[in-house]
């Protein structure tokens, strides 16, 4: 007999699913549980009913697991940043690389593959060295600070105001309360996407390993008021010395992406330079503008790396070929340990500056080129024939086309790195024509949210 909607159920928590709702079974179905963590027992009240699942949402726990642990920080529940901090971290860690098994298994259809073990985030607080913060206006009151969790049949949540985050840099926090309180006194509103009307759109702090911390402030592009973010720029400049790149850009777009589209102004550097070590003496340094994409987590890239090194076996021959290589991160980090690096990504933005780095790290063997994948590698028969090739997509995986150009140049190695277990799943089926997964380990790079990184070994058959 069926779930039905508003009906009340008494279940146990099994397992954690992909996004961080609890998994039940009632009657032989699977209820995804809003609040359920593994190990609980709750009372729960059904909100959809379907014929082969059900989602509910946690009205009491009866029994917690012995998982279970406070939260620390007071806006958990109603901020959309962190969706487990509730849960102890070695169970945390545990079910994300269950959660990695199972869409190996499920989607990829993948038999007996022994999973190496996960690595765990050196740091599980304060480890974010980038943070995205959003403006929103309610009424005479701007607000400034991470997205809530979205209310029912909303895609996003509102903007919290928060005070604490236990993900980011102390200093970052004093950062954006410093912003949140110039922009509410400049008395100038927020972007609305909807009506296309308001100034202030996103705040981003980077911060590096190495001391430099970055700041770009996204607004509309209303020349009127762009005195506004210089003024602020100065302010940010005096209070806070670590700030050596204070950058001002617009954005036109309706989408609420934290993506500047053009720069109007800035204090000090163009970048920020970034570091990460290898071996006891050695490592490759990175040069980071405002839009890069760089990992968020500075120790866990460190380990997500070595899994790589540890996953390929370079040799001091092999042409490395790097696909969605975004500003170099992976290519440069190998570049000493190979013959060749070649990268490819759609942005400029990005590709100029994995050139800049490999200039900075006097790398002369790496080439790269912006160009979208969507149709596959440009060229794929006038490349040479690479020995391992790194794929580092975007969330939604691979294109298939890129799949197709994989299959026809056919390398030795292909490391598949994800941030979705599901669309890496779909690629290594995508893949199994030709290769065969040989490893793969979950690598936690986000203590305390449902997100995790997986690398993955597949070798030709």
């Amino acid at each position: 007999m069926p779930l039905e909607k508003d009906s009340v159920i008494e279940c146990e928590i099994e397992s954690l699913a992909y996004g961080g709702r609890g998994v039940a079974r009632v009657d032989g179905m699977a209820v995804f549980v809003a609040g359920g963590l593994p190990g609980d027992t709750v009372s729960a009240r059904i909100v959809k009913a379907k014929k082969r699942f059900a989602e509910a949402v946690t009205e009491s726990v009866v029994k917690p697991s012995e998982h279970r642990v406070d939260a620390v920080c007071p806006h958990f529940g109603t901020c959309g940043g962190c969706s487990i901090q509730d849960l102890d971290y070695p169970e945390q860690l545990a079910q994300k690389a269950a959660q990695v098994e199972s869409a190996l298994s499920r989607i990829g259809g993948v038999d007996s593959l022994v999973m190496d073990d996960p690595i765990a985030s050196p740091a599980i607080w304060r480890y974010r060295n980038k943070m995205e913060f959003s403006f929103e206006q309610e009424g005479a009151t701007l607000h400034l600070g991470l997205r809530g969790r979205p209310e029912a049949g909303a895609k996003i949540g509102p903007v919290i105001d928060i005070e604490e985050c236990h993900l980011c840099a102390m200093r970052d926090l004093e950062i954006m309360k410093t912003v949140r309180e110039y922009c509410r006194e400049s008395k100038v509103v927020a972007y609305h996407p909807q009506t296309d009307t308001g100034f202030w759109r996103h705040l981003v702090i980077r911060h590096t390993s190495i001391g430099q911390v970055q700041v770009h402030v996204i607004t509309t592009a209303d020349e009127r008021k762009y005195n506004l973010p210089e003024a602020l720029g100065e302010i940010i400049v005096d209070r806070f010395p670590e700030v050596v790149s204070y950058v001002h850009s617009t954005r036109v777009k309706r989408s609420t992406l934290a993506f500047g589209q053009k720069m109007i102004y800035r204090l000090g550097h163009k970048f920020v330079e970034e570091h990460l070590p290898k071996g006891e003496d050695g490592g490759t340094s990175y040069h980071l503008s405002p839009n890069t994409f760089f990992q968020t987590n500075t120790g866990g890239a460190v380990e997500l790396f070595g899994t790589i090194a540890e996953y390929s076996e370079f040799k001091s021959s092999d042409t490395l070929l790097d696909l969605y290589c975004g500003a170099g991160a992976i290519g440069l980090y190998f570049a000493d340990e190979v013959a060749n690096v070649i990268g490819y990504e759609l942005s400029d933005e990005a590709i100029s500056k994995a050139w800049a780095s490999a200039k900075l790290n006097e790398y002369y063997n790496c080439q790269f080129f912006a160009l979208s994948l969507d149709l596959g590698i440009e060229g794929v028969n006038k490349l040479p024939t690479p020995d391992v090739v790194v794929v580092d997509p975007p969330r939604s995986g691979m294109q298939e086309k890129t799949a197709e150009s994989l299959l026809r140049l056919a390398p030795k190695k292909i490391i598949a790195v994800s941030c979705d277990p599901s669309t890496l799943a779909r690629d290594v089926k995508r893949l199994s024509s030709k290769y065969e997964l040989k490893r793969a380990r979950a690598v936690d790079m986000f203590p305390h949210t449902h997100h995790i990184e997986t690398v993955a070994l597949l070798v030709r058959k």
